[in-house]
């Protein structure tokens, strides 16, 4: 599981990624920040989302979760309820999402999101209970939304309607108290927000052993004594309270430049929006058409003659930079349009060629039946074949320094050590009539070297992937490099 929490310091508010590195896919649960922040993180993390879901429409923030969805094809989850409606401060959402009931499970990969019913501070809010499967089938955290924070409980005078007030959040704390003590804490809200109050710490995260035990207001024993303390504490007035809920639960107008948020880390360097045939005709001329995609991804289909470099922000540039010509155009594509976009705008930020980026995703070029290829791929004991068999040359793509750790023994297997930077000299020594087998450390690296080699019109080609080298060593022989080079 990959869980990333997000602060957005203006409005003291916790969003979160949660991901299932194996099937690659992800959920963003109370997106308040620029689409492309979430976007950036899944994608670094080879994740695609697909999930957005909300704990209830309160908020002193309008929602990002519709502008994600229009630029992911991610399907929202909402805890809409009819029986509970009116013009002011309804619980019902007006547009397109999934409903969650208490108890329903939302499936990320191997992790099940379990929603649990926690009303009080508005009538439909729900926490979200997160349990990583291969591990437990135990919550390992909870996502409590806008009821339990940090050293306090969620305020119930915001709205009147049913379903709300200090009892009933009251009702909802013994239901969130009866998880382990070992489960973490992970709110919508942190010390600052005016969803509570003073007194709520500016740590954003925290067990419910803790909180039993040292949070203020859950040392009252009765319905009664919760009501007092909760009465003691004088609350930040929020007038635009209900303009955002209506907002976030689409009764009113999104704001105009709504679907054009941006965190604007790269506005200064602009990037052209192209369509396919703009593409096309681009390639054509001689530009290096960019996949940036997961590994597995490209290898399943890609557009003929793309280059692969998985995105990521801390090497996407690097590496193009050791594949690219700095006089070839670029064109970055992907499944988001919105990742190819700041993809193109690192590479454009970075000096380099870019022409564009391909502004729909890449599935539009399957779908217009435009020329496609594939790579095989294999798994270690795969490998491993090879190797036994001697029927292939293993092309290790890492760094001098990771060979140093272990590589495969090259007694009666061709072996080659090209690091991936120096390719682009040392290509040609590889042989044309051999089977080429890539590895690296993920298959991040053996998919950019097997693309780009294609391109040099090597076709029996096959990586590694999703690991690679270090994997393989826990399960069969391997050689430190000078043995591996006698």
């Amino acid at each position: 599981m990959i869980f990333r929490q997000f602060l957005n310091e203006s409005v003291s508010a916790a969003s979160y990624l949660i991901g299932c590195a194996q099937k690659g896919v992800a959920a963003v649960v109370d997106p308040s920040l620029p689409p492309d922040v979430y976007l950036m993180a899944a994608a670094d993390k080879g994740l695609r989302i697909t999930t957005i879901i909300e704990t209830h429409f309160h908020a002193d923030y309008i929602s990002t979760g519709r502008v994600l969805a229009a630029q992911t094809g991610a399907v929202i989850y909402a805890p809409s309820r009819d029986d509970i409606e009116n013009n002011l401060t309804g619980a019902s959402v007006h547009y397109p999402h999934v409903r969650v009931r208490d108890g329903d499970e939302i499936r990320i990969g191997n992790v099940i999101i379990r929603a649990m019913h926690t009303p009080g501070h508005t009538p439909e809010h729900m926490a979200y209970l997160v349990i990583d499967t291969p591990r437990s089938n135990e919550p390992w955290m909870v996502l409590t939304g806008d009821s339990l924070f940090v050293n306090d409980v969620a305020r119930t005078d915001l709205v009147d309607l049913p379903l709300c007030g200090p009892r009933v959040i009251f009702e909802s704390m013994q239901k969130l108290m009866a998880l382990p003590d070992y489960c973490e804490v992970y709110p919508a809200h942190y010390g600052g927000s005016a969803c509570g109050g003073k007194q709520m710490s500016g740590k954003p995260m925290s067990t419910i052993g803790f909180e039993r035990r040292f949070n203020w207001v859950l040392q009252a024993k009765t319905p009664e004594e919760f009501e007092q303390q909760m009465q003691s504490v004088v609350r930040e007035v929020v007038e635009s309270v209900l303009i955002h809920r209506n907002t976030n639960r689409g009764v009113l107008p999104l704001p105009a430049d709504y679907y054009q948020q941006s965190t604007a880390h790269h506005a200064p360097v602009t990037t052209q929006a192209l369509t396919l045939d703009q593409v096309q005709t681009l390639q054509h001329q001689g530009a290096v058409l960019l996949d940036v995609r997961t590994q597995l991804a490209f290898a399943q289909a890609h557009p003929a003659g793309a280059l692969n470099i998985t995105f990521n922000q801390s090497n996407l540039v690097k590496r193009a930079k050791m594949l690219i010509d700095p006089a070839q155009k670029i064109v970055v594509v992907n499944d988001v349009p919105t990742v190819a976009k700041l993809a193109a705008e690192m590479l454009a930020e970075a000096g380099m060629n870019v022409a564009g980026y391909l502004n729909e995703s890449v599935e539009a070029w399957m779908a217009a039946g435009l020329p496609t290829e594939q790579f095989a791929v294999n798994n270690l004991e795969g490998l491993y074949q090879h190797v036994l068999k001697a029927d292939a040359t293993i092309l290790d793509v890492r760094d001098p320094f990771e060979w140093e750790k272990q590589t495969i023994p090259n007694g009666s297997v061709d072996v080659r050590l090209i690091a991936l930077g120096e390719l682009r000299e040392r290509w040609h020594e590889l042989p044309r009539d051999r089977h080429i087998v890539i590895v690296c450390e993920s298959g991040t690296r053996a998919s950019a070297a097997a693309s780009w080699l294609r391109q040099k019109g090597f076709q029996d080609l096959e990586i590694i992937a999703p690991e690679g080298v270090s994997d393989y060593a826990k399960r069969y022989p391997t050689a430190r490099l000078e043995k591996a080079l006698v």
